[in-house]
């Protein structure tokens, strides 16, 4: 992805925000449009590339906003725009790679909010993603095709969250993707997903990190 693709980013997410922060200011806490920010790390791992462990660390970080679906405003809809490193370690007797995917992602989910003052949090939703760039390295030099390998998006991954507000502001979360549909243009191995004729490989991670609510 270029600069000018970055910034792009940038200039919507602070759009994003600044209507967030107006319907904040506009509405009662339970019939508004809240807004949040969250970051951290993600641990991935690839289904189908030969390696099954939870040993690739990346990162995330995004913006979301929920506008309530009930009256007392617990059920809500959530829209998120962020950037998340999804990818995998493979690192055997015979091979030694690692895969690194950048994506610009927009979950959506309903959540559901609970305890006094809305505090915790759970949702469930896709998180569908489009590859900003994909980086992999194969015995420590930079693996061209392998890096072309990789579909420009991940179109249908699931998503579970929960959330839960330590102080008014602060909070913590956690989340689980699992891709449900093949991430790569070509496989010489791999699992599937649904159905056996959606071979391939497949992006799963666990993310931990902090929010700040507004």
């Amino acid at each position: 992805m270029k600069i000018k693709s970055y910034i792009l980013l940038l200039f919507a997410i602070l759009l994003t925000a600044s209507s967030a922060q107006a319907q904040h200011q506009k509405k009662s806490q339970q019939k508004e449009f809240d807004f949040e920010i969250r970051g951290g790390v993600n641990f991935c791992q690839i289904d189908g590339d030969a390696s099954g462990n939870y040993n690739k660390l990346g990162f995330h970080g995004g913006v979301n906003t929920s506008f309530p679906l009930s009256d007392d405003g617990s059920l809500r809809f959530v829209v998120e725009l962020g950037l998340t490193q999804k990818g995998s370690r493979i690192d055997n007797a015979s091979l030694d790679r690692h895969i690194s995917l950048l994506y610009v992602e927009v979950p959506l989910m309903l959540a559901y909010d609970m305890l006094d003052n809305h505090q915790l949090r759970f949702g469930a939703g896709f998180a569908p993603a489009i590859l900003a760039k994909a980086n992999v390295t194969t015995d420590g030099a930079y693996d061209d095709l392998q890096s072309q390998n990789y579909k420009r998006m991940d179109a249908l991954p699931i998503c579970v969250s929960i959330r839960y507000r330590i102080t008014e502001h602060i909070g913590v979360d956690a989340r689980y993707y699992n891709s449900m549909l093949n991430t790569a243009k070509e496989n010489g191995s791999g699992t599937y997903r649904i159905v056996r004729r959606n071979k391939g490989q497949f992006n799963r991670l666990l993310q931990a990190g902090i929010t700040i609510d507004f």
